[in-house]
């Protein structure tokens, strides 16, 4: 019997896009194709653009459309302007909180859905390097200080825009980990930390997602432009990744050498301008561009039309939409790092909102990033919403300074001001007064509040730092209120970590809600009264101090303009980056990776480890053993064998999050990690190695608290 094997039609219409975009490629001319790589410059934008930042050339002639490519991270990005929105959600850093690729891949097909609505063809998102240091100015954009939740938050991401015929474009690839200098610092990085850390991300994401674009970064690295390394881009990412995809460069600059971005893989320059229209043009007559690169670059740009560019046109996106998928996300997100006693509030008793940001919430992070949404629910106004008592006094105070200030800001050039978020100074507030508010009200929220965006770094001072009047209001309310037996929480509403080890002992609690999208205020007040038990966990370590980080010093947290860290950084901590170095060196931290309280309380059980032909399974159950229900989020954390190349003391293999259990309801986890993932790369050898011997596997919720514990050998 003679089986007839059916491909479904979209499986052949993508496996004839090369054949057909080459042979559309084949009937231009050389100006054109030129023009097809260069895009249209940004003066002759049409005048209904809406802020995207690129467009690729239109060649009517051969039905190549017009691609329109817009900014994102914490949503799509159409312009500054008031009446252009969309949803802001929450940042990446964020999201890579939840532990549960299943919300980013919501928040990427939410994103991806309002973008198709708005015709943008390439989502310039998300960012995904990793998070080295505490100061880089563009961390929120990123997920984490680990390449697999970075790598497996970033697919899900990639997969729900694509989803929608929008291409996602993952970025900054690679090693822009920081702002200072970014478009020419030269980073050293030997290539076990290159392979191992700020590669498997990227690697992962190919791999499981196939995203459709890819932006390389402006820095250097070990001495050649990343724009420019044939090897990494060609040889690496298209040649052992497979990345069949577009790739275009961050904004130019001026000094790159535009035939060697060619010949490196460089498909598309973004924004385009004159001189690399001639640098072409003359590269292929004199002999120094092979047409080859060209024509590659030109099929790759019309294989994008053809994925994002022949679909149906979808009516203005339903923005409510995106507000329930924000929201949701940012209580999956949140992350309870104190408790004592005090959440989730049970009474309907006066409210003490204290903190600017308690009234103007820090959504998104500034620059590329900034979205300019419908609304931003303000943590005070969902206290209002739902029928429970704020001072008002209080209220009253902040709203007028908040309104103030950010009128004055605007005049005053020591201050410096964000892309549509101004950086508030919080209120400097008698003790006296606080004494008069405590005595009233029944307790505080204190809410503290950063803001970040590209361009710049973070600084130490009054940023990772508490400001000194930042430090007194804690200080003071909690004083004031606990002298009343009352009790204090404080909302760390954040672009990144910031020092708390000072001063974490003083509030009752302290609920982590990073840059919680336009929803946050909601999301706050559903976390504190436990209408959502917070399940989020950390998936980035916070030192006790700046200087315990790793690449303290090697990293310009000063703000140089010349001189160590600013034209060159090396990555003298190699693989050592976040926990693998704090917990391999027994460095006290504040709170370990990982690591996130609940209402409720979980129980682990039945756990049994069991090699495969590919790799190790392990299954475990988890149970809600307390009386609230819950979602518990669960990392395997793999120990090598001593023999083989050094190793740090563990590292996250696998990870996960249940359903939401009810009390008393259990749930079977099953994890499955392949035995590549524990090779080590041997850079004399040029090769990756898996050490022979006996590993050990943990699990728990934190890098720190393992629960269970397992024995393989290789």
């Amino acid at each position: 019997m003679r089986v007839k094997v059916i491909f479904p039609l979209c499986l052949v219409l993508v496996a004839m896009l090369p054949a057909v975009a080459q042979a559309q490629v084949d009937r231009m001319s050389l100006e054109e194709k030129a023009r097809c790589v260069v895009g249209i410059k940004r003066e002759d934008f049409p005048p209904t653009n809406k802020g995207i930042c690129a467009r690729t050339a239109p060649f009517p002639a051969y039905n190549i459309p017009t691609l329109a490519l817009a900014d994102g991270s914490s949503g799509v990005r159409l312009s500054r302007r008031e009446t252009d929105k969309a949803t802001a959600f929450p940042s990446n850093m964020a999201l890579a909180s939840s532990w549960d690729p299943g919300i980013a891949g919501e928040v990427g097909s939410a994103a991806g859905y309002e973008a198709r609505g708005y015709r943008i063809h390439v989502f310039l998102s998300p960012g995904m390097n990793i998070i080295r240091n505490p100061l880089c100015g563009r961390n929120f954009e990123y997920f984490s200080e680990d390449p697999l939740i970075a790598g497996k938050m970033a697919a899900a991401y990639v997969r729900g825009v694509q989803a929608n015929g929008v291409a996602a474009c993952i970025k900054h690839f690679t090693c822009n980990n920081q702002e200072t200098n970014r478009s020419h610092v030269n980073t050293l990085v030997g290539d076990r930390a290159l392979r191992e850390i700020f590669l498997k991300g990227y690697e992962i994401c190919v791999k499981e997602a196939s995203p459709w674009s890819l932006m390389t970064s402006y820095n250097s690295l070990n001495g050649l432009p990343v724009q420019e390394n044939h090897d990494l881009v060609n040889g690496i990412l298209r040649g052992e990744w497979g990345f069949d995809g577009l790739i275009m460069t961050d904004w130019s600059i001026s000094d790159h050498n535009t035939a060697a971005q060619l010949h490196a893989g460089n498909d598309f320059f973004t924004p385009g301008s004159d001189k690399q229209m001639q640098d072409i043009i003359g590269g292929v007559k004199d002999g120094s561009i092979d047409i080859k690169d060209l024509d590659r670059a030109c099929s790759n740009i019309v294989r994008l039309c053809d994925r994002t560019a022949r679909g149906e046109l979808r009516p203005v996106p339903d923005l409510s939409l995106g507000a329930v998928a924000s929201k949701k996300a940012a209580c999956e997100s949140a992350v309870l790092l104190e408790n004592n006693g005090m959440l989730p509030l049970t009474s309907g008793g006066k409210a003490a909102l204290f903190g600017v940001r308690s009234y103007r919430l820090v959504a998104t992070g500034s620059g590329s990033a900034y979205v300019v949404c419908p609304y931003v629910r303000q943590i005070y106004t969902a206290f209002s919403e739902a029928g429970v008592g704020t001072d008002a006094e209080l209220q009253d105070l902040y709203l007028k300074y908040a309104d103030f200030a950010s009128a004055d800001i605007a005049y005053n050039e020591k201050v410096k001001v964000s892309i549509g978020l101004p950086l508030l100074p919080e209120l400097d507030l008698s003790r006296t007064f606080i004494d008069k508010v405590a005595e009233r009200d029944d307790y505080a929220v204190i809410t503290i509040g950063r803001s970040s965006e590209e361009g710049v770094d973070r600084f130490l001072e009054d940023d990772y730092y508490l400001s000194e009047t930042e430090k007194k209001l804690i200080e003071n309310v909690c004083e004031a209120f606990h002298a009343k037996g009352k009790k204090v929480a404080v909302v760390l509403n954040i672009a990144g970590i910031i020092e708390v080890e000072s001063w974490r002992s003083l509030p009752d609690a302290i609920l982590n809600v990073w840059l919680p999208g336009q929803e946050g205020g909601s999301a706050v007040y559903d976390l504190l009264v436990g209408r959502s038990n917070p399940s989020g966990r950390l998936a980035l370590s916070f030192p006790v101090d700046y200087f315990d980080c790793p690449s303290a010093m090697d990293f310009p947290y000063n703000h140089p303009k010349e001189g160590k860290n600013y034209d060159q950084t090396s990555y003298s901590e190699g693989i050592y980056v976040g926990y693998r170095h704090y917990d391999t060196r027994n460095v006290r931290v504040s709170y370990p990776f990982g690591y996130g309280l609940s209402y409720t309380d979980f129980e682990y059980s039945n756990f049994r480890v069991k090699k495969t032909g590919k790799g190790v399974s392990i299954s475990f159950a988890v149970k809600n053993c307390g009386n609230k229900s819950g979602r518990e989020a669960y990392g395997a954390y793999i120990s090598a064998p001593e023999r083989g190349l050094d190793k740090p003391a563990r590292e996250l293999k696998a990870f996960g999050k249940t359903t939401l259990l009810a009390p008393g309801e259990s749930e079977q986890v099953r994890l499955e990690i392949p035995m590549s993932s524990l090779a080590s790369y041997n850079e004399e050898k040029g090769k990756w190695e898996i050490a022979r011997g006996q590993y050990l596997v943990r699990i728990g919720a934190n890098v720190r608290n393992p629960l269970l514990e397992g024995r393989f050998r290789k």
